[in-house]
């Protein structure tokens, strides 16, 4: 594969190791941010020695700055149209949900499978899936795994696979500190929600669904039923559905925020009072007022739009590895 490298990213390329048995894939490129996988390097180091032997060629891509993820996707999937005899099988994302989106953004429109190792700090994807975060079944799952057609959402041209969100959740994304985050993990989530909460000042978002209009103090689209790791917030939303799940939190202030918060970490935010879940497959938010009008937008933990935003579902699919059953 030809070497490529993103603002300061850098490529190495292994060797294969040994013949890879009929049915599973022989060469998967992996897009590795270090950043997110400090803490979790011998996870990552343990699932590219199972790969190895495993017989499977390992390219590692790593990023250094936002953006290399979705350009090294884009590159893999475009050299795997060429059906050259080292055109990758696979591309694995190996890093935290927001690194795993900017892959899934890259590879969007293609037939290239992804598999995801997950170094970050929730891994709601990988708790979605059911991945257990054990280097033999991480390997095992990318080497042979089933692939599934997952439905992404969109929202403003971005994809997504988890949620989308306005309101408190994105709040708490903008402003949480990278480097606490790196220290204190989803500690660093816990702090800046309780900052946010000690200067919320409450407001409305307007929210289009099925012809009629909706008032929320926040708003959460769900394409999966964990949210933060593995809380339910969308009980019956799946990844292969093609319907978005669109959670209302309708009532707006300090407290109710805090009610919420409870109700989610105890699983009853479903029958909390002001919660309500209506299925679509397109939804429209704007602000209410228009000192909120250019709100941020979440999706998949990162901030990758404001408001307004409109929410879709693309017609082209994502094949997404999953852990064979009973792994």
């Amino acid at each position: 594969m030809d070497q490529i490298t993103g603002e300061s990213g850098r490529m190495v390329a292994g060797e294969p190791q040994g013949s890879c048995p009929d049915g599973g894939r022989r060469h998967v490129v992996v897009i590795y941010n270090p950043k997110a996988g400090q803490r979790r390097y011998p996870l990552y180091s343990a699932v590219l020695e199972g790969l190895k032997r495993r017989g499977v060629k390992v390219t590692v891509l790593e990023t250094g700055a936002r953006g290399d993820a979705e350009a090294f996707a884009r590159h893999a999937r475009q050299h795997s149209l060429m059906h050259t005899d080292d055109a990758p099988d696979a591309v694995v994302a190996a890093g935290g949900d927001g690194t795993i989106n900017e892959v899934v953004n890259g590879m969007s429109g293609g037939t290239l499978p992804l598999a995801i190792l997950p170094l970050g700090t929730a891994n709601v994807l990988a708790a979605e899936i059911g991945l257990a975060v054990k280097p033999e079944i991480i390997a095992e799952t990318i080497w042979r795994g089933p692939a599934i057609e997952a439905r992404l959402g969109d929202v403003n041209g971005h994809r997504f696979t988890l949620m989308a969100g306005v309101g408190l959740d994105a709040d708490v994304v903008a402003s949480v500190d990278t480097r606490v985050k790196a220290w204190l993990g989803k500690g660093a989530y816990v702090l800046t929600t309780l900052h946010q909460l000690a200067t919320y000042r409450p407001h409305y978002y307007r929210v289009a669904i099925n012809g009629d209009t909706y008032r929320a103090a926040s708003v959460v689209v769900a394409k999966a039923h964990y949210y933060g790791g593995t809380f339910v917030c969308a009980p019956d939303a799946r990844l292969e559905s093609d319907l978005l799940h669109v959670c209302l939190f309708e009532r707006a202030g300090r407290w109710n925020a805090i009610r919420y918060a409870a109700n989610m970490m105890t699983g009853r935010l479903p029958s909390a009072a002001g919660y309500r879940i209506i299925q679509t497959r397109a939804v429209s938010i704007w602000a209410e007022e228009g000192a909120y009008s250019g709100d941020p937008v979440q999706a998949d933990g990162d901030i990758v739009t404001n408001l307004p935003a409109s929410i879709s579902l693309p017609s082209e699919p994502l094949r997404l590895v999953m852990p064979k059953q009973g792994s």
